[in-house]
């Protein structure tokens, strides 16, 4: 799967997250006002019910049911009932053995211990009430009913919420296809560019954009990485240059020299002078390589993470000591003008192979070029 299709899903699955979490909040939110609405409806039912019942002197629990079964009613599936401070049965909108197990004994005496009770019998919400009038005494109002119209309600918000998460899934998705291409079409662009380059065309570089943003940087380090890679090939082309130039003269000795010695029959004098010669041209080409090596080494800067604090004397030391196993007839001597006392003061910060090298030249040269 490639990055645009990656952040494409990713960002899908963060919109989903959102859509499905706010989703949820905006349900959950609504279930609660819905429940605490027809809580408040039963609520009201029983106050209504009880004072009648209780409060006004014309109206018995006959003549109320007269009203509630001619009365259009609100509530579906109604069910109520009045119980007296004796958990005796004084009203109710149903026949007794409709009514058997509705309301429970328990129900009736946290009813009556907490004032009011809110609770759920099935499909049905119920509340409980307590009621108290001055004279008649203390009275337990229980109210049970079914809320049609706010779960029709809820369904048909759980229908709009799904309908606008997947509506808003697709969106989504199809603004993150659209906006992962816009972003990454730089990208595209400069791995385009970036296949152009070969080992042939290292001079090319690619858009550098604005210069501020992170493509940019990318692109500026990559360009720079170009100058790095083309200035390494240069000394590499130059290095193999002089390499052939350098090593075509000693070979070119060996081969004539072989070639007259081959060309007829010679005195063992003669064959040894020559011997004595090749192994002289075979030690300068040896030389010449490890020189050319080193050479080769210091134009790549490779050695120049290998750089640690050297003693510069031991350096000359080493150097000489090297140059006297080579060539043990080279006569010289090394004065110092003066030393420092401080030893911290002889180290310097390099490499010392290279330094070692560049010492022996200096000796090998002085002793082949000076008196």
């Amino acid at each position: 799967m490639n990055i645009r299709y990656k952040l494409s899903l990713q960002f899908a699955l963060i919109a989903a997250g959102i859509l499905l979490l706010f989703s949820i909040i905006i349900y959950s939110l609504s279930e609660y006002h819905r429940q605490q609405e027809f809580f408040f409806r039963l609520e009201t039912r029983a106050l209504t019910t009880a004072r009648l019942l209780i409060t006004v002197k014309e109206i018995d629990s006959t003549l109320l049911k007269i009203i509630d079964k001619n009365s259009v009613r609100s509530l579906f599936d109604e069910q109520l009932a009045v119980f007296d401070e004796k958990n005796r049965l004084i009203y109710s909108n149903l026949d007794a053995s409709d009514l058997s197990g509705l309301f429970s004994s328990d129900f009736i005496e946290h009813t009556r211990q907490n004032g009011q009770l809110n609770t759920r019998l099935g499909k049905n919400e119920g509340v409980g009430l307590r009621y108290e009038d001055d004279q008649l005494g203390q009275f337990v109002v229980l109210v049970t009913a079914e809320d049609r119209y706010g779960w029709a309600h809820m369904k048909a918000l759980k229908r709009v919420l799904l309908q606008g998460f997947v509506i808003g899934l697709l969106v989504v998705i199809v603004a993150g296809l659209v906006f992962s291409g816009r972003v990454l079409a730089p990208i595209t662009k400069l791995n385009e560019e970036i296949g152009l380059i070969t080992a042939g065309n290292l001079n090319r570089r690619i858009p550098e954009g604005n210069g501020r943003d992170e493509l940019a940087i990318l692109a500026i380090n990559f360009n720079q990485m170009l100058t790095r890679l083309e200035a390494a090939f240069d000394v590499q082309r130059q290095f193999v240059s002089n390499a052939s130039h350098e090593l075509r003269t000693p070979l070119t000795a060996l081969t004539s020299q072989i070639q007259l010695v081959l060309g007829k029959e010679r005195s063992p004098e003669a064959y040894q002078s020559v011997l004595h010669s090749l192994y002289e041209d075979t030690q300068k080409l040896i030389a010449l390589s490890n020189g050319l090596l080193i050479l080769a080494q210091t134009s790549l800067e490779k050695q120049r993470l290998l750089f640690r604090p050297v003693r510069v004397d031991e350096a000359v030391l080493n150097a000489q000591n090297d140059l006297v196993k080579a060539h043990p007839n080279y006569r010289f001597s090394i004065e110092y003008v003066q030393l420092p006392e401080e030893e911290s003061l002889l180290h310097v910060n390099g490499n010392e192979t290279l330094l070692r090298t560049a010492f022996t030249n200096l000796m090998e040269n002085g002793c082949k070029f000076s008196k």
